[in-house]
């Protein structure tokens, strides 16, 4: 008797998932307030005085006359500078008056000075506003300024902050435990609390190098206020970043560690070859982390510096905010400005951040 299949041609209904979509609705709402801020900045900088003013939300069009021109000059420049003749090539923002007009800069005049006979090579087309604010508050000095501090905090906070955290992990030596809860114990003090007794003893530091003649910075009495020691020697060793790399230099095998005792390597050889690359993710995190510390940095700079000759370029963009409080289109050009660099490299480091996070135990 031949086996039939009945098929009751009934249909189960897929059950909508209320949680989900709950928290879809959620992610989306806050992902929505998150990016506005961003596009209002992005928007604006692209408009003239006019439409910002207007509260408008979008430029009415980018116009290739006044938006977009040929304000980036490379040009021959020759200028009297401390008595002397000097020539030289260099990149400079130059934009016509009628489009200054056009584009409501107020009285700025982007034309050579009178005192500098200037031979042009050739233009560049750029966004208007964004040369404008460029100029306006001098970011190339800016640029260069931050670029140097960050070069040399990241350099030195991946040296001692490697080695701090190994010996956390790896090394037992008396008082470990309390002298590591000590420093965690710091993160909970506010950083504008500490700002003050950091200063003091920067300030003692400076001295003492003046007096003993030991040099980093030249002849000042004082070496470290006023120049690069005091923007960088004190954040080269973060209790964030050695907790970090602590937690995860602790979950690397013990085996691997007698593997290389017996092949007579010593701790230093072992963190070298063994400890480091295995770390690349978590030395990435504490870079990334470094770099964007000190590109935020304000208040301290403010703090430990009375020039602009090591000031980074967030004192720049806030002073140009501060003098261009009527001009709301180059007040976001410029933030713009110092704010697309942090992003790019996020974009490009996104991967390596989150796999550094997730193998430093710090997962939650």
């Amino acid at each position: 008797m031949a086996n039939v299949t009945i098929n009751k041609g009934k249909k189960e209904g897929k059950k909508i998932d209320i949680a989900r979509i709950f928290m879809y609705v959620i992610l989306l709402g806050f992902t929505f307030f998150s990016l506005l801020p961003f596009y209002y900045m992005l928007s604006s900088s692209l408009m003239t005085l006019g439409e910002v003013n207007a509260g408008r939300w979008l430029p009415r069009s980018i116009d290739f006359q006044s938006d977009i021109t040929s304000c980036i000059v490379v040009a021959t420049d020759t200028f009297m500078e401390d008595g002397a003749e000097v020539t030289k090539t260099r990149a400079v923002v130059e934009i016509p008056e009628s489009v200054t007009s056009v584009q409501r800069y107020g009285n700025r005049s982007f034309d050579a000075p009178e005192n500098v006979q200037r031979t042009t090579h050739f233009r560049l087309p750029f966004l208007t506003n964004y040369c404008a604010a460029w100029h306006g508050a001098n970011l190339g000095e800016y640029f260069i300024n931050t670029i140097q501090l960050v070069a040399i905090t990241v350099s030195g906070m991946v040296v001692f902050c490697t080695l701090a955290a190994y010996a956390f992990a790896r090394m037992n030596f008396p008082g470990r435990n309390l002298i590591f809860g000590i420093m965690l114990a710091t993160l909970m003090v506010p950083e504008m609390v500490q700002q003050l007794p950091n200063f003091l003893l920067v300030n003692e530091i400076g001295n003492f190098f003046g007096r003993e003649g030991l040099g980093l910075c030249g002849d000042a009495k004082n070496c470290w206020i006023n120049n690069w020691p005091a923007l960088t020697i004190p954040f080269m060793a973060t209790p964030f970043s050695i907790f970090l790399l602590r937690q995860h230099f602790a979950t690397i095998p013990d085996e691997l560690w007698d593997a290389a005792r017996i092949d007579g390597a010593g701790h230093l050889r072992f963190l070298v070859q063994i400890i480091v690359p295995l770390s690349k993710a978590s030395l990435f995190v504490v870079v990334l982390f470094a770099f964007i510390g000190a590109w935020n940095s304000l208040a301290w700079p403010i703090l430990v510096t009375s020039g602009d000759e090591w000031r980074p370029i967030s004192y720049g963009l806030q002073s140009f905010i501060q003098e261009e409080g009527n001009f709301a289109h180059l007040r976001m050009a410029g933030s713009m400005m110092t704010t697309l660099p942090l992003l790019i490299l996020y974009a490009f480091t996104q991967k390596f951040f989150v796999e550094g996070i997730s193998t430093s135990g710090l997962k939650g």
